[in-house]
């Protein structure tokens, strides 16, 4: 049992930090996931936890009817990105600290699913966790209808595509994501079957799956290092 402990808030089955957790886990972590779903409390303190991660669901950010805790993350969330406790939070995760932060939350009028090419920005080459995947293109699983602006004040680190807040950084160390660094082409195939989102233009259930699993390689190679540069943060905080 590793004594850096991450904490996961887990919305929705079929959601889970699959091997984002386990390269964590691989860098030395103890992947804890709480599944509020479930009946799980969110905790109001992160006490015994060296950091935060939350992760994706189909609920918009301030959907609080169809997920009664999200004002509870949103609370956790604003209290990281006030220097707390670091927080690396993904898809949904990334919209509730945006949210969190006071940024605005749109719907766009069109879904991004599936492979989308991105690159980091200055500050992405810079910052302490994103410096690891910096200075290439970086295929990246989309997956959203809600698309979110910068916080104030907020670090742009990933960008590409036309909803270019793709990464980002409030404060010291509460981090945000748009794309999906857990998910692999199984997953995507099962959120494909179950979502009633429409498809891109010119894109069908098939040829999502096969361009994930086409890109998957890459996918490995990218998300690996930034959830290993992750835990190397932490443990630098020790």
């Amino acid at each position: 049992m590793s004594d850096m402990r991450i904490l996961v808030i887990e919305h929705e089955a079929g959601a889970g930090p699959k091997r984002f957790g386990e390269w964590l886990t691989e860098a030395g972590a103890e992947v804890v996931v709480l599944r509020p779903y479930l009946g799980d409390e969110i905790p109001t303190a992160l006490d015994g936890y060296a950091a935060l991660l939350v992760l994706g669901g189909s609920a918009g950010p301030l959907e609080d009817t169809v997920n009664p805790w999200l004002p509870e993350v949103r609370d956790l969330l604003q209290r990281s990105a006030a220097g707390e406790f670091p927080s690396f939070n993904i898809c949904l995760g990334g919209e509730l600290l945006a949210a969190a932060t006071s940024a605005k939350i749109i719907r766009r009028e069109h879904p991004q699913i599936g492979i989308y090419d991105l690159h980091t920005t200055s500050a992405g080459e810079a910052d302490p966790v994103f410096s690891a995947i910096a200075g290439e293109t970086i295929p990246a699983v989309l997956f959203h209808q809600e698309e979110m602006e910068l916080p104030g004040g907020a670090e742009l680190l990933l960008t590409g595509s036309d909803a270019p807040i793709q990464g980002y950084r409030v404060g010291e160390f509460a981090w945000g994501t748009q794309f999906h660094p857990e998910s692999d082409a199984a997953q995507v195939q099962l959120w494909l079957s179950s979502d009633p989102l429409q498809l891109p233009a010119g894109k069908t259930n098939e040829s999502i799956t096969a361009e994930v699993a086409e890109a998957d390689s890459d996918l490995i190679r990218i998300n690996r290092a930034l959830a290993h540069s992750f835990v190397d943060f932490l443990r630098g905080r020790e």
